[in-house]
């Protein structure tokens, strides 16, 4: 989508109002709050309850799909680019870009559009709230916090994907119109400052909803979350002493564990969930996700996601993870064949009937143990180090790490990263490109899947229509 069509000033205030509302098959959204169905740019923020329907919009939006579950999202789409996943039908253009690494500028990612529709989403929600004398200050503290944390989670992911995203912190459509790109450290500048404003502005270890009630619900932000964004930011840029400094506040919070069983870490009753998305849409009940993942008689011939063969290898003989969270499906017909799948999530169903077990969870405890064990490798605190990737392991049945020197620790911490946190989020396409590691492991499995290798492939392009549109947006290198 053309960012000019994004700023439109003509929609912008109705479109951010609305955007609960006017998602087609959506159920209300009773944790996160009720959307607002009637609102414009003189309403929309004149009261608590107004300004709070306009960030339930955003919720719901996000838990609809797009980036964040479906077809078009990042857990998705990256596995297929990385060697996490396979796409084995064919028949989905989608799909199929992704897993040969054949995107281009005219067949650019989603992701883009998406990105700055909820940016505008998040500027204007957050200037509209801070302006207003109408929202008493502790709501006005909380929504702005959320939203906030909202808008540096969105840059965190756009400047990863395309390393200069334009920035911006307005509304103004004249201004978002002609954006230019931004430089990464100018982007994880405003997302540190989001994430700390937010992390202050935050309930601190417990969930409220949208009047600050505490709710059971993992489904907003509490300083906790934003606290665990910073870790992976910080991680991300090297910082290791804030990194683990970060990790460890989460760590230490009594309100987080590791579930013992790994059937129960990805139930919306998890108390190792961080923070998750409320399923709203009528049709998917649970997680949209495991439409995909899940293999069986029903999708074989549809558009199922088996596991990459480099992926199941990569387990360790014993690892529960392997056992719980894997599952296998072979086929009836020749030529018969056994596929690997995802089943973190188990329930794979259109049925509006069924029971809501799974929430969709966007950030969990187990990453901060690895963030923490690897920014301890990097400050060559060993034991401290094997202390948390042991935490991990021996949740999956495994024996204490052997490794004994930094260099080792880091591949130990990798390994685990790989076989902990698959299809979860594009972590393991983000952890090859920023330790370095990614050209080479995807000059080897690139051609595997059919498609050949390039290191500009690294990051993704720019659709050519908003080139066109906007004379002052350059296209990622090597798209031209």
């Amino acid at each position: 989508m053309k960012l000019r069509k994004i700023y439109s000033v003509a929609v912008y205030a109705s479109m951010l109002a609305l955007v609960g509302a006017s998602l087609g098959g959506c159920k209300k959204a009773i944790e996160v709050g009720p959307s607002l169905t009637s609102a414009n740019s003189s309403n929309a923020f004149l009261t608590n309850n107004s300004a709070q329907s306009v960030v339930a919009g955003i919720y719901t939006r996000m838990s609809n799909g797009s980036f964040y579950q479906g077809a078009s999202d990042i857990s998705l789409n990256m596995g297929l680019a990385a060697d996490e996943l396979q796409n084995i039908s064919g028949t989905n253009s989608s799909f199929g870009i992704f897993y040969q690494n054949s995107y281009a500028a005219i067949t650019a990612p989603a992701f883009w559009s998406d990105f700055y529709k909820q940016i505008f989403y998040c500027n204007t929600a957050i200037n509209g709230i801070s302006a207003s004398s109408g929202i008493t200050d502790g709501v006005k503290r909380q929504l702005v916090g959320e939203v906030k944390f909202l808008r540096a989670y969105i840059y965190f992911y756009a400047v990863n994907l395309y390393g200069t995203p334009p920035l911006t912190t307005t509304d103004d459509y004249t201004v978002n119109n002609v954006l230019a790109n931004s430089t990464p450290d100018a982007v994880y500048k405003q997302i540190l400052q989001d994430l700390t404003e937010a992390q202050a502005a935050l309930p601190d270890g417990k969930y409220v909803d949208a009047s600050g009630g505490t709710v059971t619900d993992r489904v907003r932000p509490n300083k906790q979350v934003a606290s665990a964004t910073l870790a992976r930011v910080y991680l991300y840029l090297k910082d290791w002493k804030n990194a683990e400094a970060q990790a460890s506040s989460v760590i230490g919070n009594a309100n987080y564990i590791l579930e013992p069983n790994l059937n129960q870490v990805f139930l919306k009753a998890s108390k190792e969930t961080l923070w998750a998305l409320q399923p709203v849409s009528t049709l998917y009940l649970n997680t949209i996700d495991a439409t995909f993942l899940i293999v069986n008689s029903n999708n074989i011939n549809t558009t199922p996601l088996p596991l990459n063969n480099n992926l199941v290898k990569a387990f360790e003989p014993g690892d529960a993870r392997l056992t719980n969270w894997v599952g296998s499906y072979t086929t009836t017909t020749a030529p018969v064949t056994t596929y690997y799948y995802a089943n973190k999530y188990k329930v794979s169903s259109f049925s509006p009937n069924i029971a809501v077990t799974e929430y969709p969870i966007v950030m969990r405890y187990a990453e901060q143990f690895l963030i923490r064990a690897e920014a301890r490798a990097q400050q060559n605190n060993l034991s401290g180090a094997a202390d948390d990737i042991n935490a991990i392991r021996a949740r999956a049945g495994l024996p204490k790490t052997i490794a004994a020197t930094p260099s080792d620790m880091l591949t130990a911490v990798a390994h685990e990263r790989q076989v902990e946190l698959f299809t979860e989020w594009g972590h393991r396409w983000f952890d090859l490109k920023r330790t370095n590691q990614l050209d080479a492991v995807m000059s080897v499995v690139t051609p595997q899947k059919g498609g050949t290798w390039a290191s500009y492939k690294q990051l993704m392009p720019i659709p050519s229509t908003d080139i066109q549109a906007n004379p002052n947006l350059k296209q990622t290198p090597g798209y031209n």
